[in-house]
């Protein structure tokens, strides 16, 4: 007979019918939550859930702090519904799909939450999970699948297919060569700048050399010439010269 409800003694009165749900939810749907008087200074509750695995993780979280004391909480066999009940559950038309949730991550989220749980209560959801094989049928069915449709083949055939694929696009258009090329070629043109700027410079100083050059052979040359024209003309105040003839004439006219 599977058991769907806990029994929840020890209840501070403090704790309201909202805050019982929002700390059970955590271990599987509720499907109905009834509260009772249980002395002058607690109450006690009953929790049924959607499936007996609610309430076997249900039965983990015993000695919890919920508000202001600890809380014992056990499986309640013979419990039923009060008529209310099923007039809630037949008119909200609940689904009977639960989830199946794994022990340890229950207690590990509420602990996350805030939650003060016994100390021994995440030892005792492995253990549940270990019993009830919940991680070994979840691997079997990873297995399973995988056998099935070869997932890891596939996975694999894949990551070669992609591997392959850059290769061929690496060798067809030498990809790799070409940006060892583009960074050799980056390198050469940046010394080549440099090489031209040192060439330029070079050149202007041999065109200035050489402009300075045509300059002083062109000067040398006009005062060559000019030197050459004058020279050769005789001087204006040179005396003249007469003939040898004509002095002997005048000579001999006056004997």
């Amino acid at each position: 007979m599977e058991v769907k409800t806990v029994k929840v003694s020890n209840l501070s009165l403090n704790v309201l019918k909202r805050e019982l749900t929002e700390f059970f939810s955590f271990s599987g749907d509720i499907e109905y939550v009834e509260m009772q008087s249980e002395s002058e200074w607690s109450q006690l509750a009953y929790v049924t859930f959607k499936d007996s695995q609610g309430a076997d993780t249900a039965v983990l979280l015993s000695g919890a702090t919920i508000v202001d004391r600890a809380v014992i909480i056990t499986p309640a066999e013979n419990y039923q519904l009060p008529p209310e009940a099923h007039k809630q559950l037949s008119g909200a038309n609940v689904s009977t799909e639960s989830a199946v949730r794994k022990a340890e991550d229950v207690v590990s989220s509420m602990l996350a939450k805030g939650f003060v749980l016994s100390k021994d209560a995440l030892n005792l959801a492995r253990s549940f999970d270990e019993r009830h094989n919940i991680l070994s049928n979840a691997t079997a069915t990873v297995a399973s699948l995988d056998r099935q449709y070869g997932l890891s083949e596939k996975i694999n055939l894949g990551r070669a297919i992609v591997g392959s694929k850059v290769k061929e696009v690496d060798e067809r258009y030498q990809v790799s060569e070409l940006t060892k090329s583009a960074l050799a070629a980056a390198e050469q043109k940046a010394s080549f700048a440099g090489d031209m700027t040192s060439m330029a410079k070079d050149k202007v100083e041999r065109a200035e050399e050489e402009r300075k050059a045509i300059m002083w052979e062109e000067r040398n040359g006009l005062v060559s010439d000019y030197a050459k024209i004058h020279l050769d003309e005789p001087s204006s105040w040179e005396p003249a010269v007469l003939p040898l003839e004509s002095v002997d004439e005048q000579k001999l006219q006056a004997v």
